[in-house]
């Protein structure tokens, strides 16, 4: 089994996921968040009001088994590509154990 881990931008996201299913790759989960950057100040402010600076982006999680890591790769590449965007990061980790327990 393997965990993959991909950070897009939030209008790649329709893509993704439209490439995930034409590839039949099983369930994700997708979380907004935050991209900081070092150089960067973390926060800034607007009439007042403090406010996080970074990009805004969509963090995918996927838990797969081996035969399904090449498929799942090239279909998240592939739905990237298809907005022209190529800010995005993917990482690609092996895990020992999953149990996935759903509810009745």
């Amino acid at each position: 089994m393997h965990k993959i881990e991909v950070v897009v931008q939030p209008d790649c996201l329709r893509g993704v996921s439209e490439a995930l299913r034409k590839a039949k790759i099983g369930s994700y989960r997708a979380s907004d968040v935050t991209v900081l950057e070092p150089a960067k100040p973390d926060d800034g402010s607007y009439r007042g009001a403090r406010y996080a600076l970074g990009r805004a982006r969509v963090k995918l999680e996927l838990i797969v088994a081996e035969n399904e890591v090449e498929p799942a790769v090239e279909a998240i590449r592939g739905g990237i590509e298809a907005f022209g965007k190529s800010d995005s990061e993917l990482v690609i980790m092996p895990i020992d154990g999953f149990v996935r327990r759903t509810s009745a």
